[in-house]
């Protein structure tokens, strides 16, 4: 087993060309090998010698002067002794952030590879491309990227007070910010307006960036944002959101931890900014 430290930067490549040391995170049916010690990087004589029944290996960037590829077994393979399978989810919170960036990309490089096998155009084989990570035919010199889908993902607040939301499919009484997808053809803030206004029916000013998290279930890029409220009566639209309100600072309820989702991070950031 290969550690990887917390403060280690990693770096996205497309082409390794290097003779670095190569290591492997191993993935079976999207979820990680794990062991006692947490997730596992191996090196490539514990693969080779592993007994696990390989599908593919695809490079993903460089870390610690290492060579990180995920390598995805067959449904039936066998794992290494006194290891076990990890899901994405589970991991959330437990791993550091350079180690989620890696199994972020792992996992959607891996399904964006078994979801473009063959050509939308003429049903080819498709290749991938000798430099660019795209897929490519013969039939086009249109190249299939992976896929990446924008998400905004609000905090909405009214002087001190934060507006959260409870989706019909969160668990019990669980709050979060307010959500959505950008449309085709439609700017970040025009989706803030419209998500806001569909979802709870008001309307919000003094946009104001905060960051992004991919999210990788299966391929989502969080943008996230505070607004400050404008006008409007809250009305849950009934469809995604059941219950939204006014929320004091010191009396909220059950909401998402920063230390897993960008949500849980923007409701931290304004709380410490109402407590100084």
């Amino acid at each position: 087993m290969i550690n990887i430290h917390p403060s280690t930067i990693f770096l996205p490549d497309n082409v390794n060309s290097t003779d670095l040391e190569k290591i492997y995170l191993i993935l079976r049916n999207n979820e990680f090998l794990s062991s006692s010690n947490g997730l596992m990087f191996i090196s490539a004589d514990e693969l080779k010698w592993s007994g696990m029944t390989i599908t593919q290996e695809v490079f993903l960037g460089f870390a610690d002067n290492k060579a990180c590829y995920v390598v995805e077994l067959t449904d039936e393979s066998p794992l290494m002794d006194e290891t076990y399978l990890s899901n994405m989810r589970s991991l959330l919170g437990s791993i550091p952030d350079n180690l989620f960036t890696i199994c972020s990309r792992s996992l959607q490089l891996i399904e964006w590879l078994n979801a473009h096998q063959f050509c939308g155009l003429c049903g080819s084989q498709m290749q991938l491309h000798t430099k660019e990570r795209a897929m490519e035919c013969t039939c086009t010199k249109i190249l299939v990227y992976p896929k990446i889908s924008p998400c905004v993902i609000v905090l909405v607040t009214k002087g001190n007070e934060l507006l959260l939301a409870h989706n019909k499919n969160f668990p019990g009484k669980f709050y979060s910010t307010l959500a959505g997808f950008i449309e085709a053809g439609e700017s970040v803030e025009s989706a803030i307006h419209r998500e806001i206004k569909e979802e709870v029916n008001i309307e919000v000013k003094n946009i104001s960036y905060f960051g992004s998290q991919s999210w990788p279930f299966p391929g989502q890029l969080m943008l996230g944002f505070h607004a400050e409220y404008l006008s409007g009566e809250i009305v849950p639209d009934g469809e995604e959101i059941d219950e939204a309100d006014w929320f004091n600072p010191h009396d909220l309820p059950s909401v998402p931890s920063g230390k897993i989702s960008i949500s849980g991070r923007l409701i931290e950031d304004f709380l410490n900014r109402v407590e100084t």
